[in-house]
């Protein structure tokens, strides 16, 4: 499958701090049984988290070039974890923000504690110029946990929904894994994502987290979400 969610690039967000660690990051991730994985720098508007989208473009295809002269079969897209602010669909029509590997699909942070108002002027806003919401770790979200029944809402809006993989292992404790597990038995799970950050914390292993779905809703419904993920690179798949 892809990784969708991931901070592969040195030095730009909370990521690795060297290529040596971003190389041993998708050797990691390769032999964890992964064909590619959009990186997906932090964009939080008004912060130091708000990097350029050209430079993000090159910094990938750098990337791409070390991967290929290590002999590392896996390709590197670009893509950025956005924090939610009231402009998405100007920055996104701008190109100031990145969708997921360019293509239709836009990954958007969920706050941890309480949810912005006008999420769902966002979703359909994002939706009326043809960009699919996938909304990040929102299992680690307290209103969520909550009621993770509201996820519905928004799902009902056109918005995707995508778990961190660490939060199956209890990483982020026991109510982000019930809750993580809870989308999953109501059908309100679309993808999971190492949103790896290093060699040692929050690793970019994905597959201990998709033996445990098909533990709790079979194969065939994990087969569907390793299927997802090339959905979303759709426009530059084959990998």
């Amino acid at each position: 499958m892809i990784d969708l969610h991931c901070h592969l690039i040195p030095n730009i967000d909370d990521g690795p701090k060297s290529w040596d660690e971003s190389i041993e990051m998708v050797s990691i991730a390769h032999k964890d049984g992964m064909k590619g994985a959009v990186t997906t720098p932090h964009w939080i508007q008004g912060t130091n988290w708000q990097p350029d989208s050209s430079t993000v473009k090159v910094k990938v295809k750098e990337f791409n070039i070390k991967l290929e002269a290590e002999g590392i079969d896996f390709k590197v897209y670009p893509g950025m974890e956005i924090g939610i602010t009231a402009n998405l669909a100007d920055l996104v029509s701008s190109g100031e923000i990145l969708t997921l590997a360019e293509c239709n699909y836009l990954l958007v942070e969920v706050p941890y504690y309480s949810l912005p108002l006008g999420m769902d002027e966002m979703i359909s806003g994002l939706r009326a110029i043809g960009k699919t919401v996938v909304l990040a770790h929102p299992e680690r979200s307290k209103e969520f946990q909550e009621c993770p029944e509201r996820i519905l809402d928004f799902m009902d809006l056109g918005a995707w929904v995508q778990i961190a993989a660490s939060s199956l292992y209890g990483d982020f404790g026991d109510q982000a894994k019930k809750c993580a597990l809870e989308f999953a038995n109501m059908g309100a799970l679309d993808i999971v994502s190492s949103d790896a950050h290093s060699t040692k914390r929050r690793r970019p292993i994905v597959s201990k987290a998709l033996r445990i779905l098909e533990d709790e809703i079979g194969a065939q419904n994990v087969d569907t979400i390793i299927g997802n993920s090339y959905k979303v690179i759709g426009c530059n798949y084959p990998v």
